[in-house]
């Protein structure tokens, strides 16, 4: 089966080290759990066009300081050995090092990392997942998840704060909750 993957806030807790660079940066004491938004505009008191402008200034820091989310890649290592394609789908800009700050994370934490299974810059996920015939696809982002929705791709929830309203889909809290969801999708795909 092929496998989609998003990486911030579904294999990477890449908020957590946002608010770090931000308090940083900002000289503010923000909690991560005082974030209840996907953008931290709100949290920070920054307009939408601020926020994307120190969001593309500190990206690349706050992409290499994250940490994986618990089991993560040993989850993605235990589906590859199993056979599974797993592809990692992200709409982080294909700017060059933005793409090695990516790669260089992956590896880092041991993900099963293959560089013609990355692809950035995809704002259209469920487009690229329809062209790479995506059969399952993990997602934490409610825009992503709408046109993956609407494409009709299969798709689970990574659980956090800003998509608990997010109905209809599967929901994982943690990277062990996988596999078995993995084997119903299996035993789905052999039965159409």
């Amino acid at each position: 089966m092929r496998i989609g993957v998003d990486i911030d806030g579904t294999i990477k807790d890449t908020r957590c080290a946002a608010v770090q660079v931000y308090n940083e940066v900002l000289n503010r004491n923000v909690k991560p759990e005082e974030v209840t938004d996907f953008y931290l505009d709100k949290a920070y008191g920054l307009t939408p066009r601020e926020g994307a402008r120190l969001w593309r200034k500190l990206e690349h820091r706050i992409y290499a300081l994250a940490v994986p989310l618990e089991g993560a890649a040993e989850t993605l290592w235990k589906l590859k050995r199993r056979g599974h394609e797993i592809y990692f789908i992200t709409a982080r800009p294909g700017m060059k090092h933005i793409v090695q700050v990516t790669k260089d994370w992956l590896k880092k934490h041991g993900f099963p990392y293959d560089p013609s299974r990355l692809r950035m810059g995809a704002q259209d996920k469920a487009k690229i997942a329809r062209e790479l015939g995506i059969q399952l696809f993990f997602e934490d982002a409610p825009k992503h998840l709408d046109r993956l929705v609407e494409e009709g791709i299969p798709t689970v929830i990574v659980d956090a704060v800003y998509n608990r309203d997010y109905p209809g889909l599967p929901r994982i809290k943690s990277w062990d909750q996988v596999p078995p969801l993995v084997e119903e999708m299996e035993k789905r795909l052999k039965h159409v």
